[in-house]
């Protein structure tokens, strides 16, 4: 444990101590803290270059049968004690809730066992190189002149969290992030088509040649000029990677024990029931060395396990805490994913686009609105027509809709591509058909 962690642990220990002896029967406490730096160029010069250092705490207070958690980020000693006095008090002001009970100890973590989530360079990464990472970003953008404006962003962070409580639980976990992204804005007499790539990971590797980045987002935002509505009707569709987390979003809002307890869910009643086509197997593995939705416990200090989420299409787990476990009468498992990682496919997405020989290649979603009850969901797409096989001419403003109990059914391939930037890693998937809205013909 660095002495940073070991700081954090102290200052853990200490209010975990005193919200005891303030009269709590059991409590949780927990610290975080981070230092990050954002460095943003656009257009040649350097726009922002800021560091940052946050630190915050968050006590989770057990008094005479209520429950309330409380935030602070003055770890000051004596507006710590203040603060901890009034969050105990206005706990015992709350109505009585039963089912708020700390987990018994031999199910929570109880040493502090860390995933190895930080990248052992990062220290050794300093203004210059990322000045220069996200100057480079920037150049490689301005390769046309069709080009108005390009935007890069560096950012960076290592920080780490303690968490203690009273039946034992503790667990520490500390982790680096580096993020890099290129945002640009092209020419097409008086529209101003714009379009993004991104990259992120645990390790500063994982960022790739800033220059690929660049020339990523200009080639996407040149694509955009002539966009247009087309005439819309029961279509095949694909969706590039970068955009299915937002439809699985939507989907995994069914999917937690609190929709489950407050009858919101169209996946209620469905466990051990095909939701979705047999090729889809989805996996929550917050295990992965390299991942974005990785640690070591999650919220209710519960050690990290992996668990099948959707197996051959078939619901086999929901995303269930401690406490709406207890109310359901379910078994535990997360209150929320980590890494969901599907199984992918062997073909890449040029070959998904040749196998829906006619349709639309979705490569971003804007808006929309889904209802985790009913399943219904509807969404704006951008993308490219599927023509004869082959990627034809932009589209915008269109609308795709449906409902996820039959939408998900309809999936006929996965890719061989999953989306690494973040941590839902899935790959493009291909739909044997939607219902999509345009314009005329």
């Amino acid at each position: 444990m660095s002495n940073a962690m070991n700081q954090e642990q102290k200052t853990a220990e200490r209010a975990l101590d005193q919200v005891k002896k303030l009269g709590a029967q059991d409590a949780v406490v927990v610290v975080r803290a981070s230092r990050g730096v954002e460095v943003q160029v656009r257009d040649g010069k350097l726009e922002k270059l800021q560091e940052s250092r946050s630190a915050g705490m968050t006590v989770h207070v057990y008094a005479d049968g209520r429950y309330a958690a409380h935030t602070t980020s003055d770890l000051r000693p004596t507006e710590l004690n203040a603060f901890l006095s009034d969050a105990v008090k206005l706990t015992r002001m709350l109505d009585p809730d039963p089912e708020r009970t700390l987990p018994p100890p031999e199910l929570v973590l109880r040493k502090p066992a860390e995933l190895p989530l930080s990248d052992a360079e990062y220290g050794k990464l300093d203004t210059d190189r990322r000045k220069k990472l996200a100057a480079a970003v920037d150049a490689a953008g301005h390769g046309d002149p069709r080009v108005i404006s390009v935007t890069a962003n560096l950012s960076d962070e290592d920080g780490g969290t303690v968490m203690l409580g009273s039946n034992g639980l503790h667990g520490v976990q500390r982790g680096t992030y580096y993020g890099l992204s290129a945002e640009v804005t092209v020419s097409e007499g008086d529209k101003r088509p714009e379009e993004w790539s991104q990259a992120a990971g645990r390790k500063l590797t994982a960022l790739g040649k800033p220059e690929a980045l660049g020339k990523e987002a200009t080639q996407r935002a040149l694509d955009r000029i002539g966009a247009k509505t087309q005439k819309g009707g029961e279509l095949a569709l694909v969706v590039e990677n970068r955009a299915v987390g937002t439809l699985l979003s939507f989907y995994l809002q069914a999917a937690t024990g609190s929709a489950l307890q407050q009858k919101r869910s169209f996946l209620d009643g469905q466990a051990g029931q095909l939701v979705a086509s047999e090729l889809l197997t989805l996996r929550d593995d917050p295990t992965l060395a390299d991942g974005l939705g990785s640690r070591s416990f999650d919220r209710d200090g519960l050690p990290a396990q992996a668990f099948p989420f959707i197996e051959n299409g078939k619901l086999l787990n929901f995303f269930v805490d401690w406490y709406y476990g207890k109310k359901l009468g379910m078994k535990p498992t997360s209150g929320g994913w980590s890494n969901l990682v599907a199984t992918p496919g062997k073909d890449p997405l040029a070959t998904l686009v040749q196998q829906a020989k006619t349709g639309v290649l979705v490569t971003s979603f804007s808006g929309g609105n889904s209802n985790p009850l009913t399943g219904d969901f509807s969404v704006g797409i951008q993308g490219r027509l599927i023509v004869d096989g082959a990627i034809g001419p932009p589209v915008t403003e269109m609308n795709l809709t449906g409902n996820h109990k039959t939408f998900w059914k309809r999936l006929e391939a996965l890719g061989n591509d999953p989306w690494l930037a973040g941590s839902l890693r899935v790959p493009s998937l291909r739909f044997a058909g939607a219902a999509i809205a345009g314009g005329k013909a």
